[in-house]
């Protein structure tokens, strides 16, 4: 069972604030409330060493009572200002922390122009905390990645010759959600064949291309357990694969392999990025991975650490990352192969089990 208030108190002891507020409207920060308290609605969250109070609104009152524990529940219609400061200065707290990547502007000059107590902008205090995964957040993420693996492997059965990208997305959703322990997708579908698979974020909904003998198929896809996504990318071959296909799924999953041996405690995002990088530019494709080769998964399906030449990051047992090198060549079509692992003092865990060997014929 999660232990929120754990999480809330390693979150006070990590500021010099007496108190941390946000608020979640819209999705605007849904994972921190629920990674604090379990709730999943909209409201406003005032975590103090004196309480923790979540104001909402006659939406969620019940749905608040449901999820959370420890934590006292504010039915207001005024939760985002006015409610919010009246209970930020009866706590008599004298400095707030929010996260100033996670809310806007104006709400937060209102915030400090409203309070008595002072307001401190920091950039997400909670993303901290979230990095390394506990035993019951790397059990939701493993389950989310073997739904994911399942609903693939029982599509690639149904895929034709002539299906629309659309409509073996629409398919493939009906497969994920249907598990009774999914929440749904994790991220809008990416399924692409021919030319868009060189498109790394792809809506297949848009202008749907029918499949032909011959093109790549790519799926970007993934699942949520729990509030966890996975995050799973493989490639395919609409029959017969040409020359060119298998030659550049030959040095993506090379790139693949190689990546995930390097992911271990005590490496950094930037060496492991490299490694992916390196390979895929001596074979000539430098110029056609542009991406980062990974990020962080959890609650967001891209939270830290990242895996890229920009990361500021060092790997430690039980972060989980993706690990996604592709090559992507405009008018021909895409590889990608994604994974979802576990950082660990040795080997790495991978948790994403579809098979990616070779580039399997489907149609």
């Amino acid at each position: 069972m999660t232990d929120l208030a754990d999480r809330r108190k390693r979150l006070l002891e990590s500021l010099e604030q007496d108190a941390f507020v946000t608020y979640n409207y819209e999705h605007s920060d849904q994972a921190t409330l629920r990674y604090l308290t379990g709730f999943t609605g909209e409201g406003a969250l005032i975590v103090s060493r004196a309480a923790t109070l979540l104001l909402t609104d006659s939406r969620y009152t019940d749905q608040a009572e449901r999820e959370t524990d420890g934590v006292t529940i504010s039915e207001t219609r005024n939760w985002t200002r006015k409610d919010l400061v009246e209970a930020i200065d009866k706590l008599g707290v004298s400095r707030v922390a929010f996260p100033s990547g996670r809310v806007t502007f104006r709400w937060a000059e209102a915030l400090r122009e409203a309070s008595k107590a002072e307001v401190v902008a920091l950039a997400d205090p909670v993303a901290p905390l979230r990095l390394v995964k506990s035993e019951e957040e790397l059990g939701f993420l493993r389950h989310a990645a073997q739904i994911t693996d399942e609903a693939l492997g029982r599509l690639v059965d149904e895929i034709r010759i002539g299906m629309t990208e659309a409509e073996i997305a629409l398919r493939l959703e009906w497969l994920i959600r249907e598990n009774p322990a999914s929440e749904g997708i994790s991220f809008d579908l990416n399924v692409s064949t021919g030319p868009n698979s060189a498109l790394n974020h792809y809506s297949p909904f848009m202008d749907p291309v029918a499949l032909r003998e011959g093109d790549l198929l790519l799926f970007d896809i993934g699942t949520r357990v729990a509030g966890y996504c996975s995050d799973l990318t493989r490639t395919f071959s609409v029959g017969s694969p040409t020359e060119k296909a298998s030659e550049i799924y030959d040095v993506v999953l090379r790139a693949n392999l190689a990546a995930i041996e390097a992911t271990t405690s005590g490496a950094t995002g930037v060496a492991v990025d490299a490694v992916a990088r390196d390979l895929i530019a001596a074979a000539g494709y430098a110029e056609n991975f542009g991406h980062g080769l990974g990020h962080g998964i959890g609650l967001e399906v891209h939270e830290g650490p990242r895996v890229s030449p920009q990361s500021e990051d060092t790997l430690s047992p039980g972060m989980v990352v993706t690990i996604e090198p592709g090559i992507y060549l405009s008018g021909f079509g895409g590889v990608r192969i994604e994974d979802d692992v576990v950082v660990r003092d040795g080997p790495c865990e991978v948790i994403s089990a579809f098979p990616k060997d070779r580039l399997i014929e489907v149609g």
